[in-house]
């Protein structure tokens, strides 16, 4: 298992599950699956985009 540190303060882990490997940000309750941990780590960075693009900004109110 390997964590890693996303630029937006969200922390994540990627394992190997049945033959896949999943990337899981457990702050947020996102995971993401893919073929090989790049896939899933790229898989999850685009989630974690949506994800943050939802949110309001400071501009936002």
């Amino acid at each position: 298992m390997k964590a890693m540190k996303r630029k937006k303060s969200s922390n994540y882990v990627v394992v190997k599950e049945n033959g896949v490997f999943v990337a899981k940000c457990p702050d947020l309750g996102l995971s993401c699956r893919g073929a090989t941990e790049q896939e899933a780590i790229a898989n999850l960075e685009e989630a974690l985009a949506l994800y943050f693009e939802d949110l309001p900004g400071p501009a936002d109110g």
